[in-house]
């Protein structure tokens, strides 16, 4: 409540000459035709006239009040007082009416906020109110009770306005409270009401935000230019009809650019986008029930706005089971009957009942932006500022850049001075990854740390040619393939080199990506991965093959057989390059290996291939300190570890790495020796009596 409302005995609160006499009027009413005179007695039967000096009625001699006296005194002030519309005067008069018209609110409505407004101000008829639950819970009929005999209606009629259908429930303007009244007014709209000249406009400003158009253009989003043209020409023509119930739903990972989409699809249709905000004026989150009813309140102002669309973020918080199962009806007749076209966003669509997504015209998966798109986006707004463009191309590939940032990254280069590209290229790095350590994100593919293995095929020991098969690859760009054999042996690292070689991105998923607890969460998985390479014209690798490729005939759950046919459909239907690796190849369904194309071993290395990898990492080494002698005389040695991997020689090398160690060949030929060791310490051990 406003400081300068709490009234005192020689206080008047400034609330409009009529006003003040509708205070007294409602006042007087409660007191004597529903009794409350009765409740100013306490147990002791002790009477205290403040609530009556607050009123404007003097009483000479209150020692000896009794409630009879007390009942002739307040007749007699009713009868010296005109009766006064319910509709109250000044800001608060006008603004009801005002919001009565945005709402469709009728005459009745207007009064019962008036009433509930002005009993938050005026601590004259709150105290009034007061007297009806001193001690006890006063629920939503008693406050019926109590506006039918203030306002003059009938219960029923009071009932109906505060249904939960009708507009003042509907628009979030009241809602039940559970104690004290019963019913709540929405936190600060009696302030709105009360004080400002235009109080709906003030109460729209404060649940909806109008976007500013994007930095962003049509054609960065080209990679979904066939969704982009069907939304454009339905929306711009529904809007413009005033079509009813016209909702397009979103999805996608964050950072796809989902807004950004909205507001330049907004922008080129000429719409202005406003936004049900997701946090009241206090900063803090508003639960879903009330952002609902912030839209719908929005919808009934901008109705007769046909240059209007609205966008509602985070759809989440409000088709969660406790808000859909409790205002599923509401849900339901707000999808069906906003006034303005509406977007609805959210990052995940599967906690969504499929009877609501089905209630939407247009539902649409916002795919990642494109290494391609990426690059043409920060080309356009790095434009003018000096950076390299091998650098655009490294920035294009990590996929956690937005837009936005990399706007806000460029307007403090601009602003800082700095002239070398080298400076403002390590700026913007800098500032892009301190602001996702604060936004929480893991910061992916940090360039100067980022080392790619090196990898040759010919340091593969396989049973089909690696450079044949990448010939073929590259010419048809389409293929099943298995790639089974012990860890380390160079079956991912051949996948890595394969995309580098067809300038493909690689799409990998392991397990622990795909395996779901819940019942169809995996199959779900495993359709969205084949989905995402075919979008990105990627090729697809699926780790651990064996965990969804379990024989049929082993099952012990229905499950698991669901996965497995769920697999052998999305390969049999996949067009393009599909890598399944798996260190067991005997562990796969039957029917799953008649459907890859090629099955290749990775066996471990041979001698020949031992010594060609054991020279090339000395080589490659940047402080070779030592003679051909050195690295001769461990041949003999390397010739007897016969399950060496390129896995191995990597490891070894990490190992230098981390320690910051000098690698030489004896150094290189210890850490072989401890690999294999480890390896191979349960193989081929005697067992039997001595």
């Amino acid at each position: 409540m406003h400081p300068m409302l709490h009234a005192s005995k020689s206080q008047t609160v400034l609330i409009g000459e009529q006003n003040e006499e509708l205070v007294r009027q409602w006042a007087l009413r409660l007191l004597i035709d529903a009794q409350g005179y009765r409740l100013m007695f306490n147990n002791r039967n002790y009477f205290d006239d403040d609530l009556l000096v607050g009123l404007g009625i003097e009483v000479d001699d209150t020692a000896d009040m009794t409630p009879r006296r007390l009942m002739r005194i307040l007749r007699s002030e009713a009868k010296k007082q005109s009766p006064v519309p319910n509709l109250p005067t000044a800001f608060l008069g006008s603004n009801l009416k005002l919001l009565g018209d945005s709402l469709s609110m009728s005459t009745l409505e207007q009064e019962i906020l008036g009433f509930l407004v002005i009993k938050e101000q005026d601590s004259r008829l709150a105290n009034v109110v007061q007297l009806f639950h001193q001690g006890r819970w006063a629920g939503v009929q008693r406050l019926v009770t109590m506006l039918s005999i203030a306002l003059r209606y009938p219960r029923t009629l009071i009932s109906q306005a505060l249904n939960a259908s009708a507009p003042l429930r509907q628009c979030g303007l009241v809602s039940p409270e559970g104690l004290h009244n019963g019913i709540e007014l929405l936190d600060g709209l009696d302030d709105l009401l009360y004080f400002e000249e235009n109080g709906p406009d003030a109460l729209f400003r404060q649940n909806t935000l109008k976007l500013e158009p994007s930095e962003l253009v049509p054609s960065d989003f080209e990679h979904i230019q066939p969704m982009y043209d069907r939304i454009y020409n339905y929306v711009r023509r529904a809007a413009a009809k005033g079509l009813t119930g016209v909702n397009i739903l979103i999805y996608g990972e964050p950072g796809t650019g989902k807004t950004e989409w909205v507001r330049v699809l907004s922008e080129v249709m000429g719409l202005s986008l406003y936004e049900v905000k997701s946090s009241g004026p206090d900063g803090r989150p508003l639960p879903g029930d009330r952002r609902l009813a912030a839209f719908r309140m929005a919808q009934h102002m901008l109705a007769s706005d046909k240059k209007s669309v609205m966008l509602f973020d985070e759809v989440e918080d409000v088709f969660n089971d406790r808000i859909s199962n409790h205002y599923k009806a509401c849900v339901n007749r707000v999808l069906e009957s906003n006034q303005r076209p509406s977007f609805w966003l959210t990052n995940s669509h599967h906690t969504m009942d499929p009877a609501y997504i089905r209630r939407f015209d247009l539902v649409f998966e916002m795919p990642e932006l494109c290494e391609k798109a990426r690059l043409k986006i920060a080309k356009r707004i790095l434009k003018g500022i000096q950076v390299r463009e091998e650098w655009l191309v490294s920035l294009s590939k990590q996929k956690g850049v937005h837009a936005a940032h990399l706007s806000q990254a460029a307007r403090v280069v601009k602003n800082s001075g700095y002239r070398k590209s080298e400076r403002i290229e390590h700026e913007i790095d800098a500032i892009l990854a301190s602001l996702y350590q604060a936004l929480g994100y893991r910061e992916h593919n940090k360039r100067e740390n980022v080392r790619t293995p090196y990898y040759n095929p010919v340091f593969s020991n396989t049973d089909f040619s690696l450079d044949r098969l990448t010939h073929g690859l590259k010419r048809s760009r389409l293929g099943r393939i298995c790639l089974f054999g012990p860890p380390g042996t160079g079956k991912s690292g051949y996948a890595t080199y394969l995309a580098q070689e067809l300038d493909m991105p690689l799409i990998t998923k392991k397990a622990s990506d795909l395996l779901d607890k819940y019942l169809g969460g995996t199959e779900k998985a495993l359709a969205q991965a084949f989905q995402d390479a075919q979008q990105h014209s990627g090729i697809l690798l699926i780790d651990e093959a064996d965990s969804f490729l379990t024989p049929r005939t082993q099952a012990k759950h229905s499950w698991e057989v669901s996965q497995v046919n769920e697999l052998l459909v999305q390969m049999e239907q996949y067009e393009g390059i599909l890598l399944m690796s798996t260190n067991y190849m005997e562990h796969l369904d039957s029917a799953a290996l008649r459907r890859f194309d090629f099955k290749i071993r990775f066996n471990y290395l041979t001698s020949e291939q031992v010594w060609m990898i054991f020279n090339n990492h000395l080589g490659r080494s940047k402080l070779n300190h030592f003679s051909l002698a050195d690295v001769n005389q461990c041949k003999p040695q390397l010739d007897k570890l016969q399950q060496l991997t390129p896995g191995d020689f990597a490891t070894v090398e990490r190992h230098h790495r981390v320690m910051g160690e000098t690698l030489t060949p004896a150094s290189l030929l210890a850490g072989l020796q401890r690999e294999h060791d480890i390896k191979t310490s349960g193989q081929s051990r005697t067992i039997g009596f001595v």
